[in-house]
């Protein structure tokens, strides 16, 4: 999906163009409504698209056209009702229901408060980088220079000047459009100054981690993956300098795509994880059906948030994932049906669910309503938060363990529908508090999840190894396929492979009679490995990360004592140690003429043989145009894609079948304009 905007009352929405129309879903709540009565009833609609929304001139009286969003509020009978459902381009009716679920709520059923009032842990010490419409910290809880340390507007246009992106830091406000960036930082973070004298309980809408601080990223209300790239662009930049621990994301689109780790956004939010950051997203709201996740919050590395209800069911709207599909899932779920939160003035979106508050009727200025797993993610975001502070050596991999395994069930929901089940932030911070922290690790390269999605496991029998020297092989039920390899003579014990890949583990044993070895990569000297300990134990692994693409060559080189091998892990793909590679080129020139969004498209054909590993591709052009390029492999399926807003647009891909494979140049917007596509394809040569 090209453009992406965010979403508000019902989070993140990726169009989807159907062959027929069909009448449009109607919520739940209105449904049993409309089997009592003939209205009125408010409502809100969504559609498809901003594009093609339908006009409701002639059909209602009284009607509020969101601009960037989607959608539409309205007050409609019946009959008008069904009438609109029955348009082309309306996904969907909703009911404008009250609200009565809070950040004060979601703090009371899942622990949050006894954590902040018993165990005494609030965030302190931590931020959390907001990427979206933006914050505005003007307002009373999310106060410039305390609580927000920075506030960022990030300009990019490819169009301007021949392309211009810019951070404008220190801005306080830059959610005057939409006010959704807004209402998620009080989730995250908010501090409840507005409402501290509030008899209920002080400070009675803060967000779940209060003492928590801020860095706004606000990419404006209708995000691009550029103004995405950028925001992690600008994240992992200032990492350092800003403190910056966490990324939450509420927005997202591609409902229901496969995981591609090239799509630039991936590649972004892997970088973020790798470098120490948790990385959170949106389910997305394209519920009750199956496979309609975010394509972005599938990827493993990412923490991926289901929306729940004040009863700790499901909601509906919250997207659901592939029953048995090892990733398409939700990680967690969280409380996300209407959420009261921080409010920016002047913008659309709290203004349809306003807090109405007799006892306190400030509230209406300060605080608004909204839905979805937009509003359920910075929830996990703080919570997360809450774990740092109480354990600031935790890794990213710990605290998703952390978060998921102390969920409450959710007896009735599939896995796939819910995750691990709904957050328990006392017993996470709880748990956290007793773990050994394994941040050093995790930044040295010992992370869980590869960039390629998955590690090649790598046995020590496998051919492609190669052993010098003295090894046996030790049958021993604990290694990690029965057997691991042990070298005890006096010098020449090496262990030699060849591999692509950002990354790799070895794994071991050690004992009491371990010694050590050094570690090559290419060559060159990075770190000893020790094999000892007082008593036998497997499962050690030694990470290297943050390699340079291409082809490495890597030495386990023993130097005195007792030296192991039970295998690797590589992020990328094993050879063997006597392949060489070789590129071959191919260049496609063409013609894009007039299109419209994504209706222009040329199709070039390569033939990829058995002994291709990957596939690269650079599309450059002339002239007024926005084009993407897309890669389907021999079944018709796509498996790569470069779809930014940059010229030139690149993709990769690992070949995973021979066979003939097809680009696709899609114009975007065009008049007319030259393009020149290079096609690389590398081979694997035996010498």
């Amino acid at each position: 999906m090209k453009r992406l905007f965010f979403a508000a009352v019902l989070a993140v929405f990726a169009a989807a163009a159907t062959p027929a129309h069909a009448a449009a879903l109607i919520g739940p709540s209105l449904q049993q409504q409309l089997d009592g009565g003939l209205g009125p009833y408010e409502v809100i609609i969504t559609f498809e698209d901003g594009a093609s929304r339908p006009s409701l001139a002639g059909l209602v009286g009284s009607v509020v056209q969101l601009e960037q969003l989607p959608m539409a509020g309205a007050v409609v009978t019946r009959l008008q009702l069904e009438m609109i459902a029955e348009l082309p381009g309306v996904r969907s009716i909703y009911l404008n229901e009250r609200l009565e679920y809070s950040n004060f709520t979601s703090g009371e059923i899942t622990g949050g408060h006894t954590v902040h009032d018993d165990l005494g842990v609030r965030g302190a010490g931590v931020t959390i980088a907001v990427l979206d419409s933006g914050v505005d910290a003007t307002h009373q809880d999310l106060s410039m220079g305390s609580k927000t340390i920075e506030n960022v507007k990030i300009i990019g246009d490819l169009d301007l000047l021949g392309g211009m992106t810019a951070f404008l830091e220190g801005q306080p406000n830059t959610d005057t459009s939409s006010g959704h960036g807004t209402h998620v930082a009080g989730t995250v973070a908010g501090s409840g100054a507005a409402s501290s004298t509030d008899s209920r309980r002080p400070y009675y809408h803060d967000g779940i981690a209060p003492d928590a601080t801020l860095v706004g990223l606000g990419a404006g209300e209708a995000i691009a993956i550029l103004h995405a790239l950028l925001g992690f662009d600008y994240a992992i930049a200032n990492q350092d300098r800003l403190g910056i621990d966490i990324i939450t994301n509420s927005w997202g689109g591609g409902d229901g795509a496969a995981l591609d780790p090239n799509n630039p956004i991936n590649v972004a939010s892997y970088e973020a994880y790798r470098r120490g950051m948790v990385v959170l997203f949106a389910a997305s709201n394209s519920g009750p059906d199956d496979d309609t996740l975010n394509q972005y919050a599938i990827a493993p590395w990412v923490i991926n948030v289901a929306a729940g209800t004040p009863a700790k069911a499901l909601a509906d709207f919250s997207s659901r994932g592939v029953a048995g599909d090892p990733i398409k899932h939700p990680d967690i779920t969280a409380p996300g049906s209407g959420i009261v939160s921080t409010r920016a003035l002047l913008t659309p979106l709290p203004a349809l669910e306003p807090v109405i508050d007799p006892d306190y009727p400030e509230y209406a200025v300060h605080y608004a309503g909204m839905s979805g797993t937009s509003m359920a993610t910075p929830f996990v975001a703080g919570a997360a938060a809450l774990l740092l502070s109480a354990n600031p050596e935790l890794s990213p991999d710990q605290i998703e363990d952390l978060l998921v395994a102390t969920a409450d069930p959710m007896p009735g929901y599939a896995f796939h529908q819910i995750g691990a089940g709904y957050i328990n932030v006392r017993a996470a911070v709880e748990a956290a508090q007793v773990t050994s922290g394994a941040r050093a690790a995790f930044l040295a390269g010992d992370v869980a999840h590869a960039a390629s999605g998955t590690w090649e496991t790598v046995a020590d029998s496998d051919g492609r190894l190669v052993f010098s020297g003295n090894w046996r092989t030790v049958s021993a039920a604990s290694a990690t396929d029965g057997a691991y390899r042990e070298f005890k003579g006096r010098s020449g014990g090496a262990v030699y492979a060849k591999f692509t890949g950002p990354s790799l583990k070895f794994q071991y044993p050690t004992d009491r009679k371990g010694g050590t070895a050094a570690v090559y990569v290419d060559g060159v000297y990075r770190d000893t490995i020790s094999f000892y300990s007082a008593a036998r134990e497997f499962g050690a692994v030694f990470a290297l990360g943050g390699l340079a693409d291409g082809v490495h060559t890597v030495e386990l080189r023993a130097i005195q004592g007792g030296v192991y091998f039970d295998g690797m892990l590589v992020d990328g793909a094993l050879y063997p140690v006597n392949v060489s590679f070789v590129e071959e080129s191919e260049v496609f020139t063409g013609t894009l003429g007039p299109s419209v969004e994504n209706l222009q498209i040329v199709r070039h054909t390569i033939e990829v043989g058995a002994d291709a590993t990957a596939i690269r591709a650079v599309l450059s052009w002339t002239g007024l145009l926005d084009a993407d390029l897309y890669l389907l492999d021999p079944d018709g399926n796509q498996v790569a894609s470069g779809a930014t807003l940059a010229n030139p647009e690149t993709l990769a891909f690992s070949v995973q079948k021979p066979g003939t494979y097809t680009f696709e140049v899609t114009g975007y917007v065009t008049l007319y304009a030259d393009y020149t596509l290079e096609a690389t394809v590398t081979r694997a040569i035996i010498e």
